[in-house]
């Protein structure tokens, strides 16, 4: 996975932009002319790309606008919990996933409380042309977090597994995504190869509510 960092970096870095205006303008809300040859315009995607076949499109489901109920283990075996929010737009002229991953979530004009697990990071996820298999970026400047993964579904799942700048291996779940509701949970594999669960998130899509 060491060599996987300096591949994927070459192809994916200048997209891994902080998104702070970019997601005001997302499919949701089509830019108008005057942005379309902005930051935004250039970015964001309403469409997946004719190169990706329907059943290669395992992301589909999460694009828009999600409140998650989060849990995380900290090192001392404690666990916190929390509301965040995640957001997922096509990207790249639909080639590709960005998404920004908020916790905790934003109040009203933008403040944020505390946290432990603070994040206010983006994701990657990118089509390989050639592999034709997913690869997966994250990254949080809050806390230094950077993770190269790549992704394959399995049956109803998406298992996302990969490893750290440390070699640490880390795997991360989708076990339940449907149009409306997801739950992700996310590990990492310890010395004694035994695997320790870090993350657990439960998302409904905004507006919807669960089902």
């Amino acid at each position: 996975m060491r060599r996987d960092h300096g591949t994927v970096l070459r192809g994916v870095l200048l997209s891994l932009v902080v998104l702070s205006g970019a997601f005001g303008m997302t499919h949701l809300s089509s830019p108008g002319p005057g942005t379309r040859n902005g930051f935004a315009g250039a970015l964001v995607s309403s469409t997946r790309s004719a190169e990706i076949r329907d059943d290669e499109d395992i992301y589909a489901s999460l694009e828009g606008k999600w409140d998650v109920e989060t849990r995380d283990w900290l090192p001392d075996g404690s666990v916190v919990t929390g509301r965040g929010e995640w957001l997922f737009s096509r990207v790249l002229e639909g080639r590709a996933f960005q998404d920004v991953w908020i916790l905790p979530a934003r109040r009203p004009g933008g403040a944020r409380a505390q946290h432990p697990a603070n994040r206010y990071g983006t994701s990657l996820r990118m089509m390989d042309p050639t592999t034709r298999e997913w690869r997966v970026v994250w990254l949080n400047p809050v806390s230094g977090a950077f993770d190269v993964l790549r992704a394959r579904r399995e049956g109803e799942r998406i298992v996302q597994e990969g490893a750290r700048p440390d070699g640490q291996r880390i795997r991360w779940v989708f076990d339940v995504l449907t149009r409306n509701r997801f739950h992700w949970y996310g590990g990492a594999e310890q010395p004694d190869g035994r695997w320790r669960r870090e993350a657990e998130f439960s998302g409904h899509r905004r507006g919807l509510g669960a089902g």
